[in-house]
């Protein structure tokens, strides 16, 4: 009976492991890259069977593109190396394919950062399928565990002073200011409050127009000469001239820089001195000649930006969240939700913190928090009041690579890195920021830099339309090369951790920046973060001070003293054959001398030798007894020797002495090794 029950029952399902034999992925060109294994090998194959699951996961789909396309060149490039060279893992060597691999990626294709970093993230995402087996799961758990990847050597750090490297701004600033782009906190201080102060000034000007916003232009139906149009209507409604055609107040003044051209400025503050502001047309003539394109279209003052943040405005902002050393990467997800306001009872701001997710990491990350107190929060919390609620800090691609624009005097290229140099440039902007500057207790080295550069040749986008289109021949050719780019994003935030190097402790728990304290002690407090090397040999020189100055102080005049006191109780006298002498040890103290009331010193060829040869023993071994016995030296070994020195000159059988002596220096023994034996 229960047999034929049995028999009504369907089987079980049972789990079929299906094992791929390949991979396949498409490249950036739009190619298909396979991986697949030429030869047997278990060991091989476990890695192969665990790349190909990671790549099933829910976490590698939820990849960008780009990031899935570099873990799969990582495992392709591994395969082929193993194909390729015939790599064979037994039961010896099993645990060391991934080390070997890397060996030849650094060693023999000179690679930077080890290959180890990608695949180890591959084969650990490995170990949580289910459809390896449990010899495959050992092996890769022990295998990743033996596998680390190796740290990279002499990696090259980008800061604010590798920017300002250039030669030539040693004679334009003066070797004391010049001097002072070395220390990463003045630069990083200067830049923080200058850039602080720059966002705030455009949001004070910004705050005015949004006052009294244009609604009624429209731009596509003016052509692509729509600014001209605007410009004019802009200028007339807001601008304020005094009688020499100057602007009267800071809005007027932005307003002039970037909606007039270079070239027609003067003709138009000449227009407008003669006449009123009404006057103004978008091609006015002016002493007999017609104007006809005094436009230029606007970097802050455009139709667009009237409710939102310009380029410029959110590169600002940008460099500012990179000072608290978030992730460059991180900077763009950023939305208003990552930062908590505290204020108080009346509603003032007390201090803000920024909490964001580091995708590099897979953790959330705190910077230090920020105190209502400094500029630079004020700027960043001006910034948002003026965004929506829930909403992206960065509109714009922050983190694109802008090249150095032309900013020399006289040359009017456009863009918003060069409006900002015209920005700086303003006589009311540098009142303001030398102001923010003193009380924050900070130079202006960053922006006397800055303003320097506009002495330097051209850039290299213009020398690029010569034939010697390269960076080599253009830092060879030109007199006083410009960096090929503005500074990044990375350029701050490296500066901003160089900068806090004294902050840095190895055992603290709490690391506001966007890295482990392990990451910082072995990639930024190395030789090239100059504020580490000044502040970590600053103990080091405070030390030998003391024990040079205080501790240890050698008294010149002290053994002078007892010197004359041995010479004047020494008497050098002729040989008399008696044998009732007495013998002075050459370690006898000076304290000790004091209670002989004569010496006598025999002048003889061997109590003179026995003097040249205590010298020539002495300065012979003076460094290394000056190591383990210094006070001795001082007290003892000086004295004695500067003794014999003067008993010399008065001895005549010196000069037979000094004859004998080269003979007889080979056979004599040598008088201090006992003393180098122990240490004070």
């Amino acid at each position: 009976m229960a047999k034929a029950f049995d028999q009504t029952l369907p089987e079980q399902p049972t789990y079929t492991s299906i094992k791929p034999t390949r991979i396949t992925y498409n490249t950036q060109a739009g190619t298909t890259q396979i991986i697949a294994l030429a030869r047997e090998n278990k060991f091989h194959e476990a890695i192969f069977q665990g790349a190909a699951a990671t790549f099933q996961t829910d976490w590698f789909h939820g990849l960008k593109e780009g990031s899935r396309r570099a873990y799969s060149d990582a495992i392709r490039r591994f395969i082929d190396w193993v194909n390729e060279t015939g790599y064979e893992s037994t039961d010896i060597n099993r645990y060391d394919c991934l080390k070997a691999y890397e060996a030849h990626c650094m060693n023999q294709q000179s690679q930077k950062r080890s290959p180890l970093e990608c695949l180890t993230t591959v084969m650990n995402k490995a170990l949580a399928s289910p459809g390896l087996t449990n010899e495959d799961f050992s092996y890769l758990k022990t295998l990743l565990r033996v596998s680390k990847p190796s740290k990279s050597e002499n990696v090259q750090p980008y800061t604010l002073t590798d920017w300002f490297n250039l030669p030539w701004l040693r004679s334009v600033l003066g070797e004391q200011k010049y001097l002072q782009l070395e220390s990463p906190s003045r630069l990083f201080l200067s830049f923080r409050v200058t850039i602080a102060e720059t966002l705030l000034h455009l949001l004070d000007v910004r705050s005015e127009w949004q006052e009294h916003p244009i609604t009624t232009f429209e731009e596509p139906a003016c052509g692509k000469n729509w600014f001209r149009k605007w410009n004019y209507k802009i200028l007339r409604r807001f601008g304020s001239f005094d009688s020499a055609g100057q602007p009267r107040d800071a809005w007027t003044e932005l307003l002039w820089l970037d909606l007039v051209r270079p070239s027609d400025r003067k003709s138009i503050k000449t227009l407008l001195s003669q006449s009123c502001i009404e006057s103004l047309v978008s091609g006015p003539w002016v002493c007999g000649q017609r104007i006809r394109s005094w436009a230029r279209s606007p970097t802050i003052f455009h139709p667009d930006y009237q409710h939102v943040y310009s380029p410029l405005e959110e590169r600002l902002m940008a460099w500012l969240v990179a000072c608290e050393a978030v992730q460059p990467t991180d900077i763009l997800k950023l939305k208003t939700t990552d930062y908590a306001l505290e204020f108080n009872q009346s509603g003032r701001l007390i201090a803000m913190e920024c909490c964001y997710y580091k995708g590099r990491a897979s953790s959330t990350r705190q910077p230090a928090i920020l105190m209502a107190s400094d500029c630079w929060t004020k700027a960043q919390y001006r910034y948002f009041t003026g965004l929506p609620v829930s909403s992206p800090v960065f509109q714009f691609n922050v983190m694109s690579e802008k090249a150095m624009p032309d900013i020399r005097e006289g040359f009017a290229q456009q863009g918003d890195i060069s409006f900002l140099w015209r920005i700086w440039e303003l006589p009311s902007v540098k009142r303001r920021i030398d102001a923010a500057l003193r009380r924050a207790g900070a130079s202006s080295i960053f922006l006397d830099a800055a303003l320097a550069l506009t002495q330097g040749s051209e850039p290299v986008g213009i020398f690029a339309k010569t034939p010697e289109s390269n960076i080599g021949a253009y830092r060879e050719t030109v007199a006083r090369s410009l960096p090929q780019h503005i500074f990044s994003l990375t350029h701050v935030k490296t500066t901003a951790v160089h900068a806090g190097s004294d902050r840095y402790r190895d055992s603290d728990l709490i690391n506001h920046h966007s890295h482990t304290s392990a990451t910082e002690k072995h990639a930024y407090l190395t030789d090239a973060n100059k504020d580490f090397v000044n502040r970590a040999g600053r103990v080091t020189r405070l030390v030998l001070n003391d024990l040079q100055n205080v501790v240890y102080r050698p008294s010149v005049s002290a053994m002078a003293a007892a010197v004359n006191d041995l010479e004047l109780s020494t008497r050098v006298v002729e040989a008399t054959g008696s044998e009732d002498i007495r013998v002075h040890s050459l370690d006898q103290s000076i304290e000790r001398i004091q209670n002989d009331d004569i010496i006598l010193v025999p002048d003889t060829v061997e109590q003179a030798l026995l003097f040249i040869h205590t010298i020539a023993e002495a300065e012979a071994r003076l460094p290394q007894m000056l190591a383990v016995r210094p006070d001795w030296v001082e007290r003892t070994l000086l004295i004695r020797v500067e003794w014999m020195t003067r008993n010399l000159a008065r001895m005549r059988s010196a000069a037979e002495a000094q004859k004998q002596y080269a003979d007889l220096k080979p056979h004599l023994p040598n008088l201090f090794d006992y003393l180098l034996e122990t240490v004070e």
